[in-house]
């Protein structure tokens, strides 16, 4: 009996140990995110406690500018900012730039916070604006603004922090920040694949396709079983935002600037019988070579570092795109059509739309990634900044 007692004794010490040192179950749940990389699911993912409005969301402190800033929305309650890599990361010290709201500094001093045990902990405490002496006036004071600080960390292993600003560290009731770098040694640790921002799209004013059908990983037997790409059908009056359908006389202009790696200048439309003949063969039968592709007239332009977009189905090419020549980001490179497809091998205009890949270290983009990561990553690729 008195060893059945101790037991039970145990039992229950060892269960309030377990329970004292419960870690909270942490989710993503509610989280925006970063794709980290160009091809796979390695997600980056950042929360705020508020956000001014669209255009001062959570990544514009992530997108290595420091001319766009997250923005609080106004309030006396302590306001953050907060980043969740989900697993290890190694730093040793992070570069924060405050931001700024309408032209004035909003930040007199942050505090940089870890996780713990499901528990927020103070790491360290900032100081942005400082009272200082005037060398002019010594006798007086002024006050020194830090622009860019360096927060050292002394070497930290941990998956996510957050920059806090308590209500009387804000100076009119907003807090911003501008950049939020994080660095492991001499390497800034990246949150998305830079070779990708800040692309145009291919079609002035264009609209992201709504049908799934449309978008890279898409069935498609007569292409081998997988489309690789996005279909653009319509962009919008820049006045009224009505959607046009697009046609020949719609131009289509290079994402960035790079050299020209293919021109089809010399193409040759297949008859309505080769068209079927291929389509039913690539149906059945894995694809190896296709010397006649239903791309139709296409060009592809290399980026460099390992960036090239491709745009199929073009009607005509404009006049300077040879093999060789250099584009600007923007340049007209040709025009809409329905070249490679079966309206164009009867003869007839039906089925027009720009057909638009990028491949990145040679693999398509959106290449084991779902259909909304796919749509959701494109479209901040392209978002006007």
């Amino acid at each position: 009996m008195r060893h059945s007692i101790i037991r039970i004794i145990v039992l229950l010490a060892i269960c309030t140990m377990s329970t004292a040192y419960t870690i909270p179950h942490r989710t993503t749940a509610g989280k925006d995110y970063l794709v980290s990389g160009n091809n796979t699911e390695l997600k980056i993912y950042y929360d705020t406690s508020s956000n001014f409005s669209q255009n001062h969301e959570g990544s514009f402190a992530m997108d290595s500018d420091t001319g766009t800033s997250w923005v609080s929305e106004k309030s006396d309650t302590p306001q953050w900012f907060e980043v969740d890599f989900v697993t290890k990361r190694i730093m040793t010290h992070l570069i924060v730039y405050p931001g700024k709201k309408s032209g004035f500094n909003t930040i007199r001093y942050f505090i940089l916070q870890f996780m713990h045990r499901g528990e927020w902990f103070d790491f360290k405490k900032v100081i942005l604006a400082e009272k200082k002496k005037l060398w002019y006036m010594p006798w007086k004071y002024g006050t020194a603004y830090h622009e860019k600080v360096k927060v050292p960390l002394g070497g930290v292993d941990a998956s996510t922090f957050r920059i806090m600003v308590p209500g009387d560290a804000m100076i009119d009731a907003h807090a911003a920040l501008a950049e939020v770098e994080v660095y492991a040694g001499s390497q800034k640790l990246k949150y998305f694949d830079e070779r990708l921002y800040n692309l145009c799209f291919p079609v002035k004013n264009g609209l992201f396709p709504e049908s799934r059908r449309s978008y890279p990983n898409a069935p498609r037997e007569y292409r081998g079983g997988r489309h690789v790409g996005l279909d653009v059908y319509y962009y919008h009056d820049p006045e009224t935002y009505k959607p046009i359908r697009v046609d020949k006389t719609t131009p289509v202009i290079s994402i960035a600037p790079g050299t020209v790696v293919r021109s089809d200048s010399d193409y040759e439309p297949m008859t309505p019988k080769e068209w079927k003949r291929q389509s039913q063969f690539y149906s059945n039968n894995a694809r190896t070579f296709v010397k006649r592709s239903f791309g139709g007239i296409q060009v592809w332009i290399d980026h460099g570092n390992g960036v090239l977009s491709a745009y199929n189905h073009l009607s005509k090419l404009d006049g300077s795109i040879k093999e060789g020549a250099r584009v600007s980001r923007g340049e007209r490179i040709g025009w809409i059509g329905n070249s490679g497809l079966y309206g164009e091998a009867e003869g007839k205009d039906y089925g027009m739309h720009l057909h638009f890949e990028i491949w990145v270290d040679g693999h398509y983009l959106g290449y084991g990634l779902e259909h909304e990561e796919v749509k959701r990553y494109l479209q901040w690729m392209f978002r006007e900044r």
